[in-house]
């Protein structure tokens, strides 16, 4: 009699398991042509404002307005916010901390652009230019700090699961700071705007 021969086959190994994905992937990263177009339409904004206003230096100090004072805003809060989120021990990456601020930003510009066309249509029909920008310069910054709001808690949740109490009263206090420069920028750039001694860059 033939003795009866079993065969083992082995399973194919499986496949190992997979690292679990980075906060940062769950997020559209930063595209340099969306932070080109949404510089565009903050100067755009400004722009609208100027050609209802008289030709001559104010207007074209009237221009670049918005985006100065959006990226002072910007530039001079961003980094504390980022180092005393570092210095607190928060969970997120200071990397994905800028890029929700980026995405902001982006959001902000794409929000001036739409309402550029509104200022132009007064500018162009009634002396309503500069009271309309002045109406659209503060939307944008409550749109973009909404959305800054939104993108820096995502970030945080993504990173630790949980938004800790001490990260939301950081960031309320990044926007009452952030308001406080951009009230401050807003002065010095409407006194360099009208030709005033003590204005921007004077």
């Amino acid at each position: 009699m033939h003795g009866t021969t079993t065969l083992t086959l082995d399973a194919p190994p499986g496949p190992g398991p997979s690292a679990p994905p980075s906060p940062s992937s769950h997020q559209s990263p930063l595209r340099a042509r969306d932070l080109s177009l949404a510089l565009l339409g903050l100067f755009a904004l400004g722009g609208a404002a100027a050609l209802g206003t008289p030709t001559g230096p104010a207007a074209l100090r009237l221009a670049p307005s918005v985006l100065l004072i959006d990226l002072a805003a910007l530039a001079l809060t961003a980094p504390a916010l980022i180092a005393t989120h570092q210095f607190l021990r928060l969970a997120a990456e200071p990397e994905d901390l800028a890029a929700g601020l980026g995405r902001a930003l982006i959001h902000g510009g794409r929000v001036a652009a739409g309402l550029s066309i509104v200022v132009l249509f007064f500018s162009a029909t009634t002396d309503l230019a500069i009271p309309t920008l002045l109406a659209s310069l503060t939307g944008v910054g409550v749109f973009t700090s909404a959305t800054a709001c939104v993108e820096l808690t995502r970030s945080e949740r993504e990173a630790a699961g949980a938004v800790a109490p001490i990260f939301t009263l950081l960031v309320l206090a990044w926007l009452t700071l952030s308001w406080i420069i951009a009230l401050r920028v807003g002065v010095d750039v409407g006194a360099w705007v009208l030709g005033f001694g003590r204005g921007f860059g004077a």
